[in-house]
């Protein structure tokens, strides 16, 4: 093999032998610069609703165990204004027992959800358009499924009922929004909304999809971004700014430049809003980037905006220390008494953690799209990097009890538990969608200008280059091709790389230095050879959300918008030789996604009439579901399940599914399952072609996913 090559093998054998060497795998011999940091985040009013975002009403109900879920209670429309509330809760005693507490809440409150109802599309059609061209009955029977669900999605809010005074926590939208999924997720959710918007196209829903947009569009024209979610208490958090992305790919179905024209101000608002409140200066020295310099070796210092996920509150924390004001967190209020627990746990645990979770960590990993948990190191006792591994193991080692949550977790997992640090993280998949967000600005410009670049769009050029080369010179290792996130404080690559890395090859396309691109497709090629059901984020199994085991469909979407731009990229030095092999990568990644989602959506009750019958095991009533998040076992294939009843928030499933069986119609086969053969209805044929689907028939038998099927004289149809 090539010594060019030997990084990805590498990579490759770490992550098939297990999370215990996956660390190792970064620790190269090159070293970013250092950077100096100037912190000039400008601070952000925390949402201060006396119900729904702080104050002793929230805390009470919440820590009172009055619901299973925090989400509900702040979802419930009052019953009455809310100062007629607040002064009835005055009344009650300081330790009010979890029963007046339910009761306050039921004379005071609608249940939760009364806010919104279900309303149909107004643009809904029988036939969407994604389905032309695919010509296997089972696929386009899938693919059928998976367009009516969106039937069932469409919701307006409807707070007609509430008295003057009366309040929701629902966000006022104009037009219809797709609900996320689970029970719930009663609103829309930022980031969400791109997938759905990318399956709502290929649907042919265009005046729902518009009106999706519009509704993130009034969002930033009141708030001055796009909230994480539809609700009140999101206000103060966002998510990946998708927005732009979601625009451009909404022009690029319809032509409607009008809707461009009256979205560009607001991309600009939102671009500025990531610009003053989540970015920071960096300073650093790297070789002179003129051709005449870098040939003597010359050096240049440089500063650099770049921008990090979570805000810098300033409103007042809670107070989480038990009363001596030592510890202060700002509290989730959808996530209330989690985020309470893991603020006492960090506080009586190690001193590791124990400023973790205060100050706005967990908001930044709301709009990162973590799930938030103890993995954020403290900035008092320890800096990432190797310093802080030893520190995290000697602390686990020494002090923490046999009952403590971290006790649950092996060595090398809290090693990452403790690396991780969103605030203080160059974080190599924000940085990208930023260089897209400024990238589509200059167009969008240039396009509105008669196709005539003018100063503005010059200036969104040039702000997308200087973060291109920002992300080259510190989160980029010329030595393996890879990124990796940057940790500010340290000055080093986070110890564990993470699929989302992968991004620039989407974002930055043909900017990237060629033979990184191809070392990227090889890896991404054999990672998915590797875990053919999807690519984890990370290897370990952390029990967070996006970590090993857990599969998420978005990742999945990235990998293959990455895999693609690598081999359009490579362009002919990909057609023969070394890296002919991995052409078709991005393909197998869209084939091994609809299999996933395929096959849970089959075991679950998913049928097509006269296609395909139910699974033998499915549960009762059940008709087939999409979920938002799938597992995968220790061979990398996927986990079925025969219960549909925890399905999450699907929606961005929907829509990557329903976009992946259009973008790779020419490629897409039959879907197959792990150990699971189709219960197919059977059409046989005497003669060849009497039967609409002969060749799926034989290309079925062949792939051994027939069951029962007999050879029978005539043209017939058995069940």
């Amino acid at each position: 093999m090539k010594k060019l090559c030997q990084y990805s093998v590498f990579v490759l054998s770490v992550w098939a032998a297990g999370a215990s060497v996956a660390a190792s795998a970064v620790e190269q011999s090159y070293a970013p610069p250092t950077a100096a940091i100037e912190d000039v985040r400008l601070p952000q009013k925390r949402c201060d609703h006396p119900i729904y975002c702080d104050g002793p009403i929230l805390r009470a109900v919440q820590l009172g165990g009055v619901f299973d879920s925090d989400k509900t209670f702040v979802d419930m429309p009052t019953r009455k204004p809310v100062s007629d509330i607040v002064r009835q809760f005055s009344t009650l005693p300081a330790n009010a027992s979890s029963s007046q507490l339910a009761a306050f809440v039921d004379e005071n409150f609608y249940p939760a959800g009364s806010d919104i109802v279900e309303v149909e599309l107004e643009d809904w059609n029988d036939n969407p358009p994604f389905l032309a061209g695919i010509t296997d009955p089972v696929l386009r029977g899938y693919g059928m499924s998976l367009h009516n669900q969106w039937r069932t999605l469409g919701r307006k809010r409807d707070t007609s009922f509430l008295c003057a005074g009366c309040e929701s926590s629902l966000l006022p939208v104009r037009n219809t929004f797709i609900a996320a999924g689970s029970n719930s997720s009663r609103e829309f959710h930022y980031w969400n909304t791109y997938y759905v918007e990318l399956g709502l196209l290929k649907s042919g829903l265009f005046k729902t999809a518009r009106g999706v947009l519009q509704n993130l569009l009034d969002s930033i024209e009141q708030y001055g971004f796009v909230p994480s979610g539809g609700r009140i208490y999101y206000t103060d958090r966002t998510e990946p700014p998708l927005l732009a992305l979601m625009v451009k790919t909404y022009y690029e179905a319809t032509d409607d430049l009008a809707f461009v024209a009256d979205a560009l101000p607001l991309l600009k608002k939102e671009h500025a809003f990531w610009d003053k409140y989540r970015s920071v200066n960096v300073t650093y020295t790297r070789k002179a980037t003129g051709s005449a310099l870098s040939r003597r070796g010359d050096l240049e210092t440089v500063t650099s905006k770049t921008t990090t996920f979570g805000p810098n509150l300033f409103s007042t924390a809670i107070d989480t220390s038990g009363g001596d004001g030592s510890d202060n967190s700002y509290l989730r209020p959808e996530q209330y008494s989690t985020d309470y627990v893991l603020s006492k746990t960090a506080a009586t645990g190690p001193s590791l953690f124990s400023t973790a979770i205060n100050g706005g960590a967990l908001y930044a990993a709301t709009e990162a799209g973590t799930v938030p948990s103890v993995q954020y190191a403290s900035l008092k006792t320890a800096t990432a990097g190797p310093t802080l591994f030893s520190t995290a193991l000697r602390r686990r080692a020494l002090e923490i009890p046999g009952d403590n949550p971290f006790a649950a977790f092996t060595k090398n997992q809290l090693t990452v538990l403790g690396s991780v640090n969103i605030n203080n993280t160059i974080s190599v998949n924000l940085n990208s969608i930023l260089y897209q967000v400024e990238t589509i600005i200059a167009n969008f410009t240039r396009i509105l200008n008669n196709n005539t670049e003018n100063s503005e769009c010059i200036s969104y050029k040039k702000l997308a280059e200087d973060r291109r080369q920002m992300l080259l010179d510190l989160a980029y290792n010329p030595d393996t091709g890879l990124f990796s996130d940057y940790h500010l404080e340290s000055g080093q690559h986070s110890d564990v790389w993470s699929v989302n890395s992968l991004w620039p090859y989407w974002a930055l396309g043909n900017s990237l230095p060629a033979n990184g691109t191809q070392r990227a497709l090889e890896n991404i090629a054999q990672l998915h050879d590797r875990f053919s059901g999807g690519l984890p984020n990370t290897l370990y199994n952390t029990t967070l959300g996006w970590d090993y085991p857990h599969i998420k469909p978005p990742l999945q979407h990235m990998a293959v918008r990455s895999a693609d731009n690598a081999e359009k990229n490579i362009g002919d030095a990909g057609s023969g030789g070394y890296y002919a092999s991995y052409k078709g990568t991005a393909a197998k990644i869209a084939q091994s996604s609809i299999n996933t989602a395929f096959c849970n959506w089959y075991t679950t009750g998913g049928t097509i009439p006269g296609v395909l019958n139910a699974y033998d095991s499915a549960s009762g009533g059940s008709t087939g579901t999409s979920f938002g998040t799938y597992d995968i076992d220790s061979s990398g294939n996927v986990v079925t399940t025969t219960s549909g009843a925890s399905s999450g928030d699907f929606t961005w499933t929907t829509g990557i599914t329903i976009w992946l069986l259009d973008q790779y119609k020419a490629q897409n086969s039959i879907p197959s399952c792990p150990n699971i053969k189709l219960n197919l209805v059977s059409k046989t044929c005497k003669k060849r072609g009497v039967c609409s689907n002969m060749r799926y028939c034989r290309r079925a038998k062949r792939g051994g996913l027939l069951q029962g099927n007999k050879k029978r004289s005539g043209c017939k149809r058995r069940t």
